[in-house]
């Protein structure tokens, strides 16, 4: 180690020890607990910086700037609760309230306009809530974020959120108050739409963390309304490195626009290109990267460096691979040699490498991780195809994948399919703007099961739909539910029976199909061209606990599961797989 790394490290191993790590690699909250397996964050930052892989990268002389998540929390007031709100108003925001209602309720179709604002807050079909949420690291101006919403500790009235609308309202910086104090400051974003509240209440699939009634979730409602700045600081001021730094970054993202610009001797601003927007953390993972010396020849030195690490080291080496990318196209002659590697690990991280830079011949490779059953890199690899916009052979892989016995392959294969090729499903929008939810229908050989979504976007996926079947007699009837279901064995419609406040709205005929049935429940209730109602207008929520109900129930013959995910799916395996001898 030359003494200008051994300078960095001893200043990165300072700064360590002063005031350690806040968040990790990914730009998220430090968990209060470690995957078992994994290295403390200071461990972590040591082992990264005294690696070759990251030598003479800009991570090896800068630190990035700005990937905090960012809380905002606001207040603002829940319509639509039938009943079942609270007529409390914490002074201190009751007139920011009376604010929001007066500005946005000629702008909302469904808002009660036959009272004033005052009765609209002392009204039982209304909730003064608490709203909070997360702004990404490095959002951009317009990005969705999910938010919570939870009545105020000191409402004793409130009994559901559950069907309730967020009327729109303005998010601060959270400041440390006690609940109902007024929030002041700069508006950073905005939030509102229908309350998600967990419709699975005492089933074993979901915490009892998730359970209360009083508490909801608007499904991407939070818009940031400010663009969050990222950056990069180095270790020691210096102006010729702050040039380096910017120079080597906009060589790689070249645009009518610089995306770094150097402010100060020690500071470079960074602005996250087009192509990144809502991939944030995959920008700077690899600008981090990114080699400083534009030398064609310390380059090739660094590729072959690079390469011996990829197929020699027992640990995941994740660095080196990006670092690969960073070189760029010119290290594919001698990473392709990697690709038949006997070893899984060193065959991923080549075949990933040369797919992103793209190789076409990576693709075998990267579709063969995804087929096989026992990669550990399954999960990335299916993910990595998801990025292969319309090539026809990692549209083909996924359509396969479709058909796993595997529950989750079958759900990543379509969540990748989304972005490869929206071809390969039929999707709509249920409900007018700004949308229900949207509803993706697909074909498969495999069993039927039913997806969603429960983060970012309110989505429901039918996978192979055309195998879902009703088993008759069946019905679904729960006290407080907007909706009943019921058809006799030999009947050919489903009678679906609207309630509003425990008396009969409407009774409708439906066809036995899950496709119908599901577009119906979630369609706006207006009158459609043959005269009869489009749909019943309920919310998300409402719907997955029909279908849910019905699943578990055995009156329809498919699987449900709802988003989740997991460290390993985001990043890879958390400890190495064990010994580097042959493994393909």
């Amino acid at each position: 180690m030359n003494a200008y790394h051994k300078l960095n490290w001893l200043m990165v191993s300072a700064l360590l020890l002063l005031v350690g790590c806040g968040e990790d690699f990914w730009g998220t909250r430090k968990p209060t607990t470690r995957p078992s397996g994994t290295l403390a964050d200071a461990d972590a930052m040591r082992r990264s910086v005294q690696s070759i892989a990251m030598e003479g990268t800009i991570g090896s002389v800068a630190n990035l700037q700005g990937m905090r998540y960012m809380r905002v929390r606001g207040y603002g007031l829940v319509w639509g609760l039938n009943g079942q709100g609270s007529r409390f108003c914490p002074p201190a925001i009751r007139d920011r309230i009376l604010r929001d209602i007066r500005r946005f309720r000629l702008a909302n179709p469904h808002l009660e306009r036959n009272l004033t604002a005052e009765e609209l807050i002392d009204s039982m079909n209304t909730a003064v809530v608490e709203v909070t949420g997360d702004v990404p690291a490095g959002a951009q101006e317009g990005a969705i974020f999910d938010v919570v919403v939870s009545a105020v500790a000191t409402s004793p009235d409130a009994r559901s959120l559950a069907g309730g609308h967020l009327l729109p309202c303005e998010l601060q910086i959270l400041q440390e108050a006690s609940p109902g104090d007024a929030i002041e400051g700069r508006t950073h974003a905005k939030a509102r739409g229908p309350v998600f509240t967990n419709p699975f209440i005492g089933s074993t699939t979901q915490p009892a963390a998730d359970t209360s009634l009083l508490e909801g979730r608007v499904i991407g409602g939070g818009v940031n309304t400010l663009r969050r700045r990222l950056g990069l600081d180095t270790l020691v001021p210096s102006y010729r490195t702050v040039r380096e730094i910017a120079d080597a970054i906009n060589r790689r993202f070249v645009g009518d626009l610089k995306i770094a610009d150097p402010t100060s001797s020690s500071h470079v601003d960074l602005r996250v290109p087009d192509d990144f927007r809502g991939r944030e953390a995959r920008f700077v993972e690899l600008v981090t990267h990114l080699p400083l010396s534009p030398s064609p020849a310390v380059r090739e030195i660094r590729t072959k460096a690079l390469i011996s690490e990829l197929s020699s080291s027992i640990d995941p080496p994740e660095d080196a691979a990006l670092s690969l990318e960073g070189i760029g196209p010119s290290v594919i002659t001698l990473l392709s040699a990697l690709y038949a590697h006997p070893q899984r690990q060193a065959s991923w991280y080549a075949a990933r490498t040369g797919l992103r830079l793209g190789d076409a011949p990576a693709l075998d490779v990267v579709a063969r991780h995804a087929k096989d059953s026992r990669s550990p890199y399954r999960m990335q690899a299916i993910r990595e195809l998801g990025s292969c916009h319309r090539m026809p052979l990692a549209v083909a892989v996924l359509r396969e994948l479709l058909d796993s016995p595997d529950a989750w392959v079958r759900i990543r294969a379509y969540e990748a399919l989304r972005t490869a090729d929206r071809s390969a499903m039929v999707s709509v929008v249920v409900g007018r703007e700004p949308g229900n939810f949207i509803l993706d229908v697909m074909p498969s050989a495999a069993p039927p099961l039913i997806y969603a979504r429960r983060s970012e976007v309110r989505q429901i996926a039918l996978i192979g739909a055309d195998r879902m079947a009703f088993r008759l007699p069946l019905f679904y009837s729960k006290p407080g539910r907007q909706v009943t279901l019921s058809a006799a064995s030999g009947d050919q419609q489903l009678t679906v029976i609207r309630k509003e406040r425990d008396r009969v709205a409407g009774e409708f005929k439906v066809p036995l199909s899950v496709v119908r049935l599901t577009h119906f429940m979630g369609e706006d209730p207006r009158m459609g061209p043959d005269k009869a109602p489009a749909g019943l207008g309920l919310d998300y929520a409402m719907v997955l606990d029909v279908l849910y109900t019905l699943c578990q129930d055995g009156a329809l013959n498919a699987r449900m599961e709802w988003e989740q995910q997991s460290i390993e799916d985001l990043i890879g395996p958390l400890r190495p797989t064990g010994r580097p001898e042959s493994d393909l």
